[in-house]
């Protein structure tokens, strides 16, 4: 699992922040630039956090200079657009029970499906580690 928060404050001097833009566009256009899958899997691995988190792709990445630039705050998880990924989760012993944790945010989506095809959704913040008590169905 990964070690990494889901968001840190961070300063830095104008030089620092130029390098980092610097590294971040030259990662873009070396790594990003009309492919699915970054070929060098030293940088896919520290992009993805050793495969925990789907790498940003080239929009994503412009996104955050565009950020950085203008000195804003990430979007919240509220507004991500998620990219669910399955995942193992708890398990309540009712139903059919689907976790998805979002690559992008961290935010973790449970689903359980009844006999009668119904289902119940729910979506908690990265913040949050949900377990059997709040399975809606247990």
């Amino acid at each position: 699992m990964s070690q990494l928060k889901v968001s840190i404050p961070l300063k830095v001097s104008r030089r620092e922040l130029a390098t980092i833009l610097a590294a971040l566009r030259f990662h873009q256009d070396e790594n990003l630039q009309g492919q699915n899958e970054i070929p060098d899997q030293m940088v896919k691995n520290i992009a993805s956090d050793a495969g925990f988190f789907r790498p940003l792709n080239f929009s994503e990445v412009s996104d955050l200079c565009e950020r950085i630039n203008l000195g804003q705050e990430p979007a919240g998880w509220q507004t991500c657009r998620h990219q669910w990924q399955s995942t193992s989760g708890p398990t309540t012993g009712v139903g059919i029970e689907d976790w998805f944790r979002c690559a992008c945010c961290n935010a973790t989506k449970y689903r359980c499906t009844e006999q009668d095809g119904s289902y119940k959704e729910e979506t908690h913040p990265p913040t949050e580690n949900p377990g059997k008590e709040e399975c809606p169905h247990a």
